[in-house]
């Protein structure tokens, strides 16, 4: 009798973040037979436990909301990191790669203590190990929606004693907006604790004789859209990052591509240099593709020049953008001026 059914198991894993469904990989890295949450649906509980069972809800470890990363900051002293840049341009690569510098010990003479978002680090680290069998190493784009935070408390060195670290991730397409419609600046709330800023150029686009001028529009206008919208405040300090250093130093156009973005430097002091603090550059590999530069070369300086950037006070009253357009002068309900009873 010729068997008819065909279907395939089902793959299912108790790890909620766990995606053996999709990929047939463990996120942990390893084979299906030795993992010990392969196999099993997750618990759920719906509250109907005996008396003396009822489930603990334990942190899930995943990217932190806004308000749970200000609780991280009301816990000491802390930074606030915002990173910017089109799609692709590699924010969740640096983010990644900072990571697993720490697996092999002190980074800059700064040691990893702790993290709150240990599962998101690891999900979004996978793809770029040898464990995830890839021909080469893969990022997953930073989904659309509200900012995400990770977290890393770290300590010695410039550290100190202690210090939390929180990096902002959003989607590309979010900030990119802001060359049209200024307003979504006040969308932003990475940027209004962010002690510093860093904003990402993506060096495989201006090693592209199509895109880099581009580029270069894009990160100006970006910068501009910030600055209208009154979300680039006084002082910040500015970090300028060539991304995707392996990708250059391998074009035949890297040299030109090197003198690009030393020109877009030059015009950012220009035009934001009375804003902003400082203008350093930088120039990292966070996830090499190619063997021509070492995995995270350029990171350890940039998370120095994170956590020795920080800014006065916020202003609690700031005068309102004056936005062209009406609909983006428009104020939520909790914000507009009440008017009384009588």
């Amino acid at each position: 009798m010729v068997d008819t059914d065909n279907s395939a198991p089902v793959m299912v894993c108790a790890n909620p973040v766990c995606r053996v469904a999709e990929t047939g990989r463990c996120v942990d890295g390893l084979k299906l037979a030795d993992c010990l949450q392969y196999g099993r649906k997750a618990e759920v509980n719906h509250g109907t436990e005996s008396p003396g069972r009822a489930g603990i809800a334990l942190p899930t470890a995943d990217t932190l909301t806004p308000a749970e990363a200000s609780n991280v900051l009301r816990g000491g002293d802390s930074r606030v990191v915002a990173i910017i840049g089109q799609t692709d341009s590699g924010k969740t690569s640096l983010i990644a790669s900072l990571y697993d510098l720490f697996q092999d010990g002190p980074v800059a003479e700064i040691e990893f203590a702790r993290s709150q978002t240990l599962h998101a680090f690891e999900y979004t680290c996978h793809d770029a190990r040898a464990a995830s069998r890839r021909g080469a190493p893969h990022i997953d784009r930073t989904p659309l929606g509200e900012v995400r935070f990770y977290h890393l408390d770290v300590g010695g060195g410039a550290a100190g004693e202690r210090l939390s670290l929180v990096l902002g991730d959003r989607a590309g397409e979010e900030y990119r907006k802001l060359a049209d419609d200024p307003s979504v600046a006040t969308t932003l709330n990475e940027l209004a604790r962010a002690d510093s800023m860093t904003i990402l150029v993506d060096g495989e686009r201006l090693t592209d004789s199509g895109e880099r001028h581009n580029l270069h529009s894009e990160i100006i206008l970006m910068l501009q859209g910030l600055r209208d919208g009154r979300a680039l405040r006084v002082g910040l300090p500015l970090a300028v990052v060539l991304t995707k250093l392996d990708a250059v130093r391998a074009s035949p156009n890297g040299e030109r591509a090197t003198r690009d973005f030393d020109a877009l430097l030059a015009e950012l002091r220009r035009l934001f240099g009375d804003l902003v603090s400082e203008v350093r550059a930088f120039q990292i590999a966070a996830s090499p593709k190619v063997d021509n530069v070492r995995r995270g070369i350029g990171v350890p300086e940039l998370l120095l020049f994170w956590i020795g950037s920080t800014v006065g006070p916020v202003e609690t009253e700031s005068p309102s953008p004056n936005f062209e357009r009406a609909f983006a002068r428009l104020k939520p309900l909790d914000e507009a001026v009440v008017v009384g009873d009588g």
